[in-house]
């Protein structure tokens, strides 16, 4: 048995024992657990078409403590279900036009996103990110397999800032916590089926079924499948190895979730989710001038010669279990297996001139636990401790035929450059926050982390096929961490909350792989203050804040002369600071959401040597702004419910983004600009009973922009395409 199957099962059995003692009354649940399915369908029915009186409550759970966000001393959007739909947000590109300070590079296989300009900033399999995300309270993959559809969702909580004190890894930048909704129990059996279809041959599929199989054991099942023609014109002698175009989408996911609650201390909820993701091979084409217009061309025009293909395939398993003691402290358990397989070939130059291919074939696991203590709710006092283990593991396994392993072809089966991965990362960690009212209106938090991260990388460097003749690097780091945060929080009354704190972030050290150099660990101070408020007897709240960060050792990422990604640790502070601000209102048949983000960061002194000159030639670029972070975003969204005869609504919805402008690298060089985006979807709902017919359109002004830029050989960097307008219609039937 491997060490994460038995710290898996030994906290399955911790938390069982004490079933033998216990009875079969039915009665609410009493731990916190239950407290987010109440706050979820709460959300749920107040992002429904129905109009409502007031605005419901928003609430975080990502601190393993069901908190109302208005009264929660932190940075964070949460978005429910229903409006997920309602907005079109159906994957992690979406969130980022409608969460402020929120980015997202896109290259197919790969991901980076951004929280304040802090994240990852290269696909690789040795950088750590600033950024993690969970599903059902399990930390994720941290670079790939970050495509899953968000399907049968309870909600989305979006925390900026610095997370070093609470749940998973530590990050600076901040988290992301996406909660499926759970099987429920009482009732008859219950669900959804939805069909749509719409441009580039769209064809959508989703739905759930809930079925309650007694008073303590429930099941529900739910699927996600769409298959989409591709958005490009692609010209050249590309080829594909199963038919059909170059960028094409295929996707199917499942998800079976089971509730097993004997009683009113215990229970258990576990998942099991697959996705399968083909899109076709990542498409791009590189940057270009006419010597009037940069990238005069059209980015969905483009010319290729490679044999196209992009797959992931991957799995996860999660295990939550509570067990709530007499004295009403909750004990937790949250236990995770996942398991991806990704696989791609692509044209690296962008171009059908040089035969310049990519191709990758590599693996991820990983395990983790973590187990929490919860005090009761009541009283001044109130704590929450946990321990947390992870081992995440990435190969790719060496290759003979040319296209596998990993393997750049200059051209494939004449000069190859392969490299071999074995990178085993182990986090070990114990965490704990206070919380004391010291008066009704008076309050203090404080809270530490200690983190524990092992790194190692087996890597070999070698030519042809012949790892024998190969560069071989075995290297390992060791890093330890305390992180913490302060915050004082102000109630005057019912409808204003403020507060200010002090919080520390930290992300572990690494190791190049070419150069064969270690890199240090970045480490994070944030100083936030902020106000909610509530107006209008309800209808409407909001979140303001501001916050001043400094990062010190900060991890720049960038390529080298010899076209090999690099960090180096920036000397100096590098500084950020900025205001956020969000508000949703209900007022009847009217509902909207608005929110906004201004930022300034300046990177610390970094003298890099420039790899695009000939000669490169060093650079110095403290003061220039971070990557991938813009200086404005806005997001504006409302929608009306019109009464028809009936008692069937019509319901027309309207959402705005826009995106500043952004350099995907620090060296800010041609065809590194990402311009500014405008966005604007728009729907219109018909509901009756239990059916529901939507029209929609995304991106209606069909703005072709790029979305991410990445090294492209020989010459311009490679730029990747954002969706263009999509319309059509779904249908959907409840029961």
């Amino acid at each position: 048995m491997t060490k994460g199957a038995f710290r898996l099962a030994a906290s399955a059995l911790a938390l069982t024992a004490p079933l033998a003692a216990a009875g079969h009354a039915r009665a609410a649940d009493a731990d916190a657990t239950a407290a987010v399915d109440a706050t979820a369908t709460a959300t749920a029915t107040a992002d429904a078409s129905a109009p409502v009186a007031t605005a419901a409550p928003l609430t975080i759970t990502a601190e393993r403590r069901t908190v109302n966000l208005q009264t929660a001393p932190l940075a964070a959007s949460v978005i429910g279900g229903q409006l997920l739909r309602d907005k079109n947000i159906t994957a992690l590109d979406d969130l980022q036009f409608h969460t402020p300070s929120l980015t997202v590079s896109d290259f197919g296989q790969g991901n980076l996103f951004n929280i304040r300009g802090i994240g990852k900033d290269l696909t690789n399999v040795q950088t750590p990110s600033g950024v993690v995300t969970y599903w059902d309270g399990v930390a994720a993959f941290p670079g790939f397999f970050q495509d899953a559809p968000y399907y049968d969702i309870s909600n989305v909580e979006v925390l900026r800032g610095p997370q070093g004190t609470f749940a998973g890894q530590n990050a600076t930048g901040g988290a992301i916590f996406i909660t499926t909704n759970d099987p429920t129990l009482h009732g008859r059996p219950s669900g959804l089926v939805e069909a749509g279809y719409g441009s580039y041959d769209d064809v959508l599929l989703r739905g759930y079924l809930n079925v309650p199989v007694n008073d303590d054991l429930a099941l529900r099942v739910a699927w996600n499948g769409e298959k989409r023609g591709s958005f490009y014109s692609v010209s050249g002698p590309w080829t594909t190895p199963w038919g059909g175009a170059p960028g094409r989408l295929l996707e199917g996911s499942f998800r079976v979730g089971l509730l097993w609650q004997p009683t009113d201390q215990f229970k258990l909820v576990a998942k099991g989710e697959y996705n399968y993701i083909d899109h076709g091979g990542s498409l791009a084409d590189p940057a270009s001038f006419d010597g009037v217009h940069l990238n005069p061309s059209d980015p969905f025009n483009v010319t290729n010669n490679a044999l196209n293909f992009g797959t992931d395939k991957f799995y996860r398993l999660s295990l939550n279990m509570s067990y709530t003691l007499p004295d009403g402290i909750v004990l937790r358990s949250i236990s995770g297996y996942q398991y991806g397989i990704t696989n791609q070939q692509v044209d690296i130059d962008g171009t059908s001139i040089f035969p310049f291919i990519f191709a990758d074939y590599a693996n991820e696991r990983i395990w983790s636990q973590e187990l929490n203590a919860v005090s009761p709710d009541k009283g001044p006092l109130r704590w929450v401790a946990g321990l947390y283990f992870q081992n995440d593991v990435v190969d790719i396994p060496p290759g003979s035929p040319p296209g596998s392993g990993f393997d750049i072809g200059l051209p494939q089966g004449i000069f190859d450059i392969n490299i071999i991965y074995h990178t085993p990362k182990d986090t070990d960690a114990v965490f704990g926050q206070v919380t004391y009212d010291i008066t009704p209106q008076w309050q203090i938090e404080a809270g530490a982390r200690f983190t524990h991260s092992r790194f190692t990388l087996d890597d070999n460097n070698f030519v042809n096929f012949d790892p024998s003749a190969g560069l071989v690097l075995h290297a390992s780091t060791d890093d330890n961490a305390v992180t913490g945060k302060v915050a004082l929080n102000f109630k005057p009354n019912d409808d204003n909350f403020f507060y200010v704190f002090a919080a520390e972030g930290h992300k572990q050290n690494g190791i190049n792989t070419d150069p064969a150099t270690p890199f240090g660990p970045e480490d994070v101070t944030d100083f936030e203050l902020g106000w909610k408020p509530t107006f209008f007897d309800g209808h409407m709240r909001a979140q303001i804040g501001g916050y001043y960060t400094l990062y010190r050792h900060f991890q720049l990422q960038f390529t080298t002369p010899a076209e090999t990604n690099l960090i180096q640790n920036v000397t100096g502070t590098t500084t950020m600071y900025g205001v956020e601000a969000e508000t949703q209102a209900v007022f009847g048949p009217l509902s909207f959401e608005a929110g906004g983000s201004y930022q300034h960061s300046r990177l610390g002194e970094a003298l890099i040597v420039d790899p695009v000159p000939v000669p490169p030639a060093p650079v110095e670029l403290g003061g220039r702004p971070l990557p991938l972070a813009p200086q404005w975003t806005l997001n504006v969204g409302g929608q009306y419910v019109f009464a028809l005869p009936g008692d069937a609504t019509l319901t027309p919805r309207v959402d705005y983004s826009y995106i500043g402008s952004q350099w995907a690298t620090p060296f800010q060089r041609f065809g590194e600009f990402l311009p500014a985006r405008n966005l604007v979807n728009t729907q219109l709902t018909w509901a009756k009973a239990q059916w529901k017919v939507t029209l929609y359109s995304t991106n209606v002004t069909d703005l072709h922009y790029i979305i991410a830029t990445n090294v492209g050989l020989p010459f311009s960097p490679l730029r990747y395409a954002g969706a263009p307008r999509q319309y059509g219609f779904r249908v959907e039937r409840a029961f």
